[in-house]
């Protein structure tokens, strides 16, 4: 009922006016009724004493044989309707020996101790010279005040008593008055307290509605509120207390919201994917890079379900084993590979109340190892081979007597062998320069024709050996490579070579050359063998060889196509191989063209 705080502010302002008003109109009631009772028995004392004083024989003569004397003084006496005059005599039973009021005829002579409307009490408190007064209530009737004043002789003695009666119903009127104006006074007085209150509680409470509407404006995420300032007072500091919080907090919430927009941001693009569950195992956070490496269903995504932590390769998680909460390992997803890392998150009691697990992506990693136990794999089996050839022909020499023919022969094979080493060390050396970044390249223009006829000129040999014949096609127009003369020939060496090597006996290589652009495109075209499709994609790979075998059968490393293609890239160009298995290949090199240096 009075849940508002402007009912309460008025209801309260209306009790203390109510109070006060109660308390001063009690404080005027009682001394008016106490002054009116004051002047009632002075009036009362004044008219007897003025009565008394006009008859003087009062003091001396005998009073019982005066009772006409008497009755002419009080009938002489204008007394009003609501006073009544009696004088008693001082006998051994006192007597009425004159009055005022109607029945005095009746009265008269009676014993006044005995009357109905008289006060026995004041009558013989009087007798003896004492004053006497007292009020009597009668029902139905108004208070009557009573006064009994004794009248001495001049020798002192009781004469007898002067008794007065007088109504109380005018005071008691003027009271009733009084009280009923009070009464209409209080009423308007709360009214126009009413009112009054409610403006003054609209003064208050008024900035404080605004404000609480503000508050929860603010609490609903609308930080743009302002409060206007009316005063200097308490509410008006309150409001702009409430401008001031309002400002830092939109100011703490930009704040807050840059950086969730930063964390937001980075969790989204970094090449980490990062998972936070719950005490419960329920999704709380996913980025991007782990939804691509859990691949979770819709449902553990949304919530609805929870996260199947054997998919997270963290079956072993218990929040009542703490140590089984963090920790690192590396795992395959789907054929990649993931070094995981995980650790619980706290609340504010510092308990562990959810996990964070980050997924770090080392499948190239993995690869690159996988790739370096093979590479050396691939060297040590590569010098292991001819250093076998060459120590069992060198011991062959050494304890056989062999005639020159075989010696020969042994030593052709030894030369072949170590040349095969040789080779392979120096491709080593050359990847190591340029994986090292220590390859020194001295860049020139070089005449396109001379370059590749030269080379073509050295493989001859080789290729008459297979009975390969060697077509040559250079644009006239052609314009000069820009590059190393040393890394060029390299390139054309290892691309013409493997054509050769990988086309049978009685096949043709096509070389053609032209420009295409600001570079000079040279092909080199075989009916060889071909690569099969599944092969294509890791051609370049070191070591990597089609067919294993047949390719150390001609002499292969399995590193001609890689030097070939990292020399080309230093120099600023590209290599393109396309190829149909059982057909043959086509390499294309774009080297850069000179005319533009």
């Amino acid at each position: 009922m009075l849940s508002s705080f402007k009912a309460r502010f008025i209801f309260i302002y209306l009790i203390l006016i109510l109070i006060c008003m109660a308390i001063v109109g009690t404080f005027l009631i009682n001394r008016l009724e106490i002054s009116q009772m004051k002047t009632i028995e002075r009036e009362m004392n004044e008219t007897i004493d003025s009565m008394v004083a006009s008859a003087g024989y009062l003091q001396d003569g005998q009073w019982d044989k005066e009772a006409g004397l008497l009755q002419n003084t009080i009938d002489g006496w204008r007394l009003s309707s609501t006073e009544s005059v009696y004088i008693i005599s001082q006998d051994q039973v006192p007597v009425i020996l004159a009055s005022s009021v109607n029945s005095k005829d009746e009265i008269q002579g009676q014993n006044a101790l005995a009357q109905r409307d008289l006060s026995p009490e004041i009558i013989l408190k009087a007798l003896k010279g004492h004053v006497s007064e007292t009020t009597i209530l009668e029902s139905n009737q108004a208070p009557i005040r009573h006064l009994a004043k004794p009248v001495f002789s001049t020798d002192g003695q009781v004469q007898g008593v002067f008794y007065m009666t007088m109504s109380l119903d005018p005071v008691y009127s003027v009271v009733s008055d009084t009280k009923e104006l009070l009464t209409y006074a209080t009423l308007l007085g709360l009214a126009i307290t009413t009112i009054l209150g409610f403006f003054i509680s609209n003064s208050v409470t008024g900035p404080v509605r605004e404000i609480t509407s503000k508050a929860k404006d603010l609490a609903e995420g609308n930080f743009n509120q302002h409060v206007q300032v009316k005063s200097n007072d308490e509410i008006g500091q309150m409001a702009s207390m409430f401008n001031y919080l309002t400002g830092e907090l939109k100011e703490t919430m930009d704040k807050m919201d840059i950086e969730r927009s930063k964390l937001n941001t980075i969790f989204h693009y970094m090449a980490e994917g990062v998972v936070a569950i719950n005490r419960d195992n329920y999704l709380i956070h996913i980025n991007p890079i782990a939804k691509e490496i859990l691949k979770l269903p819709e449902e553990v995504l949304s919530g609805e379900k929870k996260v199947p932590m054997g998919q997270l390769n963290l079956t072993e998680i218990n929040y009542y084993n703490p140590p089984s909460l963090s920790g690192e390992r590396q795992v395959e997803i789907n054929k990649s590979f993931y070094n995981i890392k995980y650790a619980p998150y706290k609340n504010e009691l510092d308990e562990n109340s959810g996990l964070i697990v980050v997924f770090q992506d080392i499948t190239k990693e993995h690869q690159l190892d996988e790739m370096r136990k093979e590479f050396v794999a691939n060297v040590s089996h590569e010098l292991k081979t001819p250093l076998t050839s060459i120590k069992s022909y060198t011991e062959t020499l050494m304890e056989a007597d062999l005639d020159p023919d075989a010696r020969k022969r042994f030593l052709k094979v030894i030369e072949r062998e170590s040349n095969r080493m040789v080779s392979l060390v120096r491709d080593l050396l050359q990847l190591s320069n340029m994986d090292n970044h220590s390859l020194k390249l001295t860049f020139d223009r070089l005449d396109s024709y001379e370059v590749i006829e030269t080379t073509m000129e050295s493989l001859l040999p080789l290729a008459q050996e297979k009975q390969i014949r060697i077509h040559l096609d250079v644009a006239d127009d052609i314009q000069k490579i820009y590059g190393d003369l040393h890394g060029v020939q390299r390139i054309l060496n290892n691309i013409i070579s493997n054509a050769i090597k990988y086309t049978p006996q009685g096949g043709e290589v096509s070389i053609m050359a032209k420009n295409r652009g600001p570079r000079v495109l040279v092909q080199v075209k075989d009916t060889g063998i071909g690569i099969p499709p599944k092969d294509m994609k890791r051609i370049f790979e070191r070591f990597y060889r089609v067919e294993k075998g047949r390719s150390r059968q001609m002499g292969g490393t399995g590193l001609g196509l890689s030097i070939a293609k990292e020399l080309i890239e230093a120099m600023g160009g590209f290599i393109q191989l396309s190829s149909v298995f059982g057909q043959g290949t086509t390499a294309s090199l774009f080297f850069k063209g000179g005319e533009s240096f």
